[in-house]
């Protein structure tokens, strides 16, 4: 492999997996090696990073989606020599919120007593644009990966965004070039949370996913892959 073509790694989110990606991986493979990197079993957002960073070779265009974007970023802080690009969707950068831990470990309680099927409807309708609850495939899509984790794996997870670390210092150090994308209909990481990481950043760009909500990957496929190869290839990041 030429080691000076990047690889992209796609870093998906909480209750996700490389379905996230689905739209993306063939595209991007015509311009380096794709990395669907496995985020199910992970209880540490610094040792997720550190697991995917020896997992690749070579210089790296790392995309990350909401809990994926916070891996992203401890990529960043750990390998920023390696980290040609990053892409950030539907993320976030501060710590622990007021009264976030005990929300987050309520639905781990649920997901426990009744199965991850106990929470996937109230936690996927918290996530979509409501014009995307109209879309029947669509909808068993993401409800089908949803019900691929398990109580143990998103026990983890959640054990690793509530232990998170706070990347405010951090996004002022990133040397390489940084998208930030966030659907219109997002509420639970709005645009206005990605022009605020923006600004933070040396060298940023925004990107609207308009119509889109927090399940950008899904909900616009398409608008948000040529949004990732418009910026690449304006920047000339990518052959």
């Amino acid at each position: 492999m030429n080691h000076d073509h990047p690889t992209f790694v796609l870093l998906h989110g909480l209750l996700c997996d490389a379905d996230t990606w689905t739209d993306f991986i063939g595209p991007l493979s015509r311009l380096g090696h794709v990395l669907a990197a496995n985020l199910s079993g992970i209880d540490s957002l610094p040792g997720a990073a550190r697991d995917v960073l020896a997992r690749a070779t070579g210089p790296l265009i790392v995309v990350g989606h909401s809990m994926g974007g916070r891996v992203a970023l401890e990529m960043a802080r750990q390998a920023p020599a390696r980290c040609r690009a990053l892409v950030l969707m539907n993320t976030g950068y501060r710590g622990l919120g007021e009264g976030e831990t005990e929300k987050r470990m309520a639905l781990v309680r649920a997901a426990r007593a009744g199965g991850i099927q106990a929470i996937a409807g109230d936690w996927l309708d918290g996530m979509i644009a409501p014009r995307t609850r109209d879309d029947a495939a669509l909808m068993a899509r993401m409800r089908a990966m949803v019900l691929r984790s398990t109580p143990d794996s998103f026990a983890g997870q959640i054990q690793a965004l509530i232990g998170r670390p706070d990347a405010t210092e951090l996004l002022g150090r990133i040397a390489c070039p940084v998208l930030f994308m966030s659907g219109t209909e997002d509420r639970w990481s709005p645009l206005d949370r990605h022009a605020d990481m923006a600004a933070r950043v040396p060298d940023a760009d925004l990107e609207a996913i308009e119509g889109a909500g927090h399940m950008a990957p899904f909900e616009a496929p398409a608008a948000s892959l040529s949004a990732i190869t418009d910026w690449l290839a304006r920047r000339g990041l990518a052959a």
